[in-house]
């Protein structure tokens, strides 16, 4: 009945605020915005502007993904990084599929695929993983 729905309604709506007051929150960066890559680790010093098809895979890459707090021990450096859009980003140095945001200091989990051609994309500009 009315009263019935009236309450499912009511507590659909403080679940919807609750859920975008826990910091539940997703990366997005401008689609067209420039991509820096910076692998300083070893004898290895690169700092690269990123365009094309490598730029297009890292801003996919971050894009919607959810942020989480959390303490892991993967290992993570601005030294190891990508920017895009004034937002450092840094993948995990021991290769988990693990990525952290340095501006919120949070963290977004990608995929395997997604880690693999990260990698790749490091590797085509000298760096190498793992790197802790």
């Amino acid at each position: 009945d009315l009263v019935h729905m009236k309450k499912l309604i009511s507590l659909c709506l403080i679940g919807l605020l609750i859920l975008s007051l826990c910091g539940c929150a997703g990366v997005s960066v401008d689609r067209e915005a420039p991509v820096q890559l910076t692998y300083f680790y070893g004898d290895v010093s690169v700092s690269d502007q990123l365009s094309g098809e490598e730029a297009a895979t890292l801003r996919a890459l971050v894009n919607g993904k959810a942020l989480y707090s959390d303490n892991p021990s993967c290992g993570f450096d601005k030294d190891v990084s990508f920017e895009i859009d004034g937002r450092v980003f840094c993948p995990a140095c021991d290769t988990c599929c693990i990525v952290q945001d340095c501006l919120t200091g949070q963290y977004f989990k990608i995929s395997q695929a997604e880690r693999d051609a990260l990698e790749q994309i490091f590797e085509n500009h000298g760096g190498s993983f793992p790197c802790v």
